[in-house]
């Protein structure tokens, strides 16, 4: 067991790369808060992982927002004892010509995704810095480092967590806390499903040297060593995670 005895916060756990994280960890050991903005989807993770034996509590908040992150680390440390282990994973899809976007829109995934990683990093922080220890890892995107058309908003802010996460890992160093980023390639979760982010077998081919979309597992077990002991001398790391995608740029 890997995690045994460790409490793990995962945001954005209520389905796809948050969800396959939240259950691989459970089953090395970990206690999970679970959160997402669906109550719905987060209670049942909840409900799979206290299946297995293994405690957890449901976490509903919206990240972006001051106010509720603090709530859900105040509970969480209340609840469960500690975090040992952030996963910043929440975030949502934008996209659209920058002619035709919204500041609105700009806004809102700028903050999900980057605020959000800021403001769960911070008040986790707090007492990892009171145990001097922590593990911290940050979602990013392919598309912080390869660009496509009409995703400047999003790439901008998966771009912005890869410099989070160097800046925040030298700043916590200090204090035994490791923070690292993965930066995932194609995943077929139900949210690149639902923006058009399902490749053709021509597509992958053409794209993915490994000759296949990755699936949350793929992810789920780079962070479960990102957080495990294994990685202990690891920090500052920005991981691709994408069948090879990014050797073809």
């Amino acid at each position: 067991m890997k995690l045994e005895g460790k409490v793990a916060l995962i945001t954005g756990a209520g389905s796809g790369i948050g969800k396959a994280m939240a259950l691989l960890f459970a089953s090395e050991g970990a206690a999970l808060a679970v959160n997402d903005i669906n109550l719905s989807s987060a209670e049942k993770t909840t409900e799979d992982i206290r299946q297995m034996g293994r405690k957890a509590i449901t976490v509903q908040a919206d990240v972006a927002e001051e106010k509720e992150v603090i709530a859900m680390v105040d509970r969480t440390i209340k609840e469960l004892g500690g975090i040992h282990i952030l996963v910043n994973n929440a975030g949502i899809g934008g996209g659209g010509p920058v002619l035709e976007s919204t500041v609105e829109n700009w806004d809102r995934v700028n903050a999900v995704i980057l605020r959000g990683t800021y403001l769960c990093s911070r008040e986790a922080g707090r007492w990892m810095v009171s145990q001097n220890a922590g593990k911290i890892v940050n979602i990013s995107s392919i598309a912080a480092l390869r660009f496509r058309v009409n995703m400047t908003g999003y790439a901008s802010a998966k771009a912005g967590v890869v410099n989070f996460t160097r800046a925040l890992a030298l700043e916590w160093a200090p204090y035994h806390i490791n923070v690292n980023c993965i930066i995932p390639g194609g995943i077929r979760t139900p949210m690149t499903q639902a923006h058009g982010g399902t490749l053709t077998p021509e597509v992958i081919k053409e794209l993915i040297p490994l000759g296949r979309m990755g699936e949350p597992e793929d992810i789920a077990k780079a962070a479960l060593f990102l957080v495990s002991d294994d990685a202990i001398w690891i920090t500052g790391v920005a991981l691709p995670v994408d069948g090879g995608e990014l050797t073809r740029f």
